[in-house]
């Protein structure tokens, strides 16, 4: 089981690497180092991650490429992990979505509630 889950989390952890993201287990508190990131994708990591907010999936949370639900799904977080993200906007439906650094969008529905979140 425990392999499963570090192989599960290994492969999220990358895949959010490669969308500029940074997905960890929640309750783990380290994100990859800049050794494990090549030279620009850990500055580009590190300097996302300081600007952005920790938040953690309540649910799976699929990512997309504009902030509705019929635009193209390039990923999901699986729930119970966190990723980080930018701001949050509404889009024209009333719906409030999350901006990660890479400019792919999560509906906030699908993570738990954190206040102060600022608007994009």
């Amino acid at each position: 089981m425990k392999d499963g889950f570090l192989k599960s989390s290994v492969l999220i952890a990358s895949f959010a690497a490669a969308l500029s993201l940074s997905a960890v287990p929640a309750a783990a508190s380290v994100s990859p180092s800049a050794g494990e990131l090549s030279g620009s994708a850990a500055a580009g990591a590190e300097e996302a991650q300081a600007a952005s907010i920790k938040i953690v999936a309540a649910e799976d949370a699929p990512f997309r490429t504009k902030p509705y639900g019929s635009s193209h799904k390039i990923g999901t977080v699986q729930a119970g992990n966190a990723i980080f993200i930018q701001c949050r906007l509404q889009n024209s439906y009333g719906n409030y979505w999350y901006r990660t650094g890479a400019w792919h969008y999560t509906y906030s529905a699908h993570y738990l509630s954190y206040p102060g979140i600022p608007a994009c």
